[in-house]
């Protein structure tokens, strides 16, 4: 029974193919591969934790909104 598998076939047949690296360096029959482009920048990721809201800072009364009108200060 034979045991060898196709990869081992294929170094046995070809080699100078590496199975590991199938790309063979560049040569005089293959040109240099094109420049790839840069990865690009990662998207980040929103955080997951709740933003804290701020404490509303409090307002002093204010003046009345209708003259003579109770506004939302105490009454007199």
């Amino acid at each position: 029974m034979d045991r060898r598998t196709p990869w081992l076939e294929d170094a046995m047949t070809y080699p100078d193919r590496d199975p590991v690296h199938p790309d063979p360096a560049p040569g005089p029959d293959r040109p240099e591969p094109l420049p790839q482009p840069p990865f690009p920048d990662p998207v980040p990721t929103p955080d997951p934790r709740p933003t804290p809201t701020p404490d509303p800072i409090p307002q002093p009364p204010g003046p009345d909104l209708v003259p003579g009108e109770p506004g939302p200060g105490p009454l007199s």
